[in-house]
């Protein structure tokens, strides 16, 4: 039986523990000193926090070969200028460089479960899993309103979900994803719903992430994108919708009684100017699960979701209040709501979870002093306080090394250029 032992290891809310995780699930958690096994696999954790692992409910990774693309161009003109262009341009070499340069990141800056759409996904597969990182990968499927590309796009979702369930080590999930309303057909968007009901996969969809989306929904269906998917029967529980920023008072309602999960993206939608911001409060009082998301590095420009629990606090308290949400909250939705709107039992320390955890060096001096760790995980540490990244018991990070980390940059590297080279304006 696969054992590890965390010795001394110092909680969020204070005190030591000895954690045993036994076949990739947390197995005891006592009182530092209890817990009394011989295991070769044992770290000692005097000088670490345990937390939670990550999740990022919303990306697009092998994007991390257009990190500082375009950067100060509104999101119409940076997708027709910049980045629709280069991705047309992208090869699977390209894809597998991107998506491994990602997961290196991810795993670097504390994230161990990440939901994921773009392109040549079912050619990723393997190439994540051996990364060691959870994931749910989607093919990005969009139709144009062109039946023949949507014949493409289902074959291409159906790779996806085959080449997931030849993965042995059940870390790699498919999802069902229709990029939006505005780009896929009624068809198309009703081929999705069926094809998740049959496999039982998640659907990842963009939902109402700028204001002119509403209003050409509006002009083109008459009614919001939200409106137009309840009606069309795509929405559910199962649906994880992104970035969700301009919703009316009926599409709050909407989401609530559907049970839909959204992804909030607050460092994407400031940085491509949106127009406004997720209506936490109204969501937070209907009872909607609130999820959190980087987006591709292309508008983020990282995949760090220790900025986007600070981005996620401060924006809510700016629009809302300083009672709107606090750190306790916003940490839970990094964590425990990403993994269940992800069909996955993990996010949190208790026995019996997925043993999806991250080690923060106690003595980075934005840790200190502890007063209050999750409000210094929060508000004040970056990611490069973590140390070690442990996923599914399986030690993927040690003393903030990664195996072949230097070998990825370099092939990630290598790929940008390849990708870039003639393209004038980049």
């Amino acid at each position: 039986m696969a054992q590890l032992l965390i010795k001394n290891i110092h909680m969020m809310d204070g005190g030591r523990k000895d954690i045993l995780i036994e076949e990739g699930r947390f197995s005891q958690i006592e009182e530092a000193g209890k817990v009394r096994i011989e295991t070769d696999r044992v770290i000692e954790g005097r000088e670490h926090i345990v937390m939670p692992g990550l999740c990022n409910t919303h990306t697009h990774a092998a994007m991390t070969l257009l990190r500082g693309i375009g950067d100060d161009l509104e999101l119409k003109r940076w997708l027709k200028e910049k980045i629709w262009p280069l991705e047309a341009r992208m090869k699977i070499e390209h894809i597998k460089a991107g998506m491994e340069l990602a997961c290196l990141e991810m795993i670097k800056t504390g994230t161990t479960l990440f939901n994921d759409m773009y392109f040549m996904e079912s050619d990723c597969v393997p190439l994540v899993d051996r990364m060691g990182i959870r994931a749910i990968l989607g093919e990005g499927f969009i139709d144009a309103f062109d039946e023949h590309l949507e014949k493409e796009k289902r074959a291409e979702t159906e790779k996806v979900i085959n080449a997931c369930a030849s993965c042995s080590s059940g870390r790699i999930r498919p999802s069902v994803a229709p990029h939006s309303a505005y780009t896929v057909s009624e068809d198309g968007l009703g081929w999705c719903r069926d094809l998740a009901d049959r496999h039982g996969c998640p659907i990842h969809i963009h939902i109402s992430e700028t204001g002119k989306e509403v209003k050409d929904c509006i002009r083109d269906h008459g009614s919001t994108p939200t409106r137009y998917l309840e009606d069309i029967g795509l929405l559910g529980p199962d649906v994880i919708g992104a970035h969700c920023v301009h919703l009316t008072d009926e599409d709050i309602s909407i989401m609530k009684s559907r049970e839909v999960k959204i992804s909030h993206n607050p460092i994407s939608n400031m940085k491509l100017s949106v127009g406004d911001i997720l209506p936490m409060r109204p969501l937070m009082e209907k009872g909607v699960t609130i999820t959190l998301g980087t987006d591709g590095a292309a508008s983020n420009n990282s995949l760090d979701m220790f900025q986007t629990m600070k981005f996620t606090a401060l924006l809510s308290r700016q629009r809302y209040g300083v009672s709107s949400i606090g750190a306790k909250r916003v940490l839970e939705m990094a964590t425990r709501a990403g993994y269940l709107s992800l069909g996955s039992d993990g996010g949190e320390i208790k026995v019996g979870r997925l043993a999806d955890l991250i080690l923060l060096d106690r003595n980075h001096h934005s840790l200190v002093p502890d007063n209050d760790n999750i409000s210094n995980i929060v508000y004040s540490c970056s990611s490069s306080t973590v140390g070690y990244s442990i996923i599914g018991g399986e030690i993927i990070m040690e003393d903030g090394v990664v195996n072949r980390e230097r070998e990825i940059i370099q092939n990630a590297r290598k790929a940008a250029s390849d990708l870039l080279s003639g393209d004038e304006g980049s």
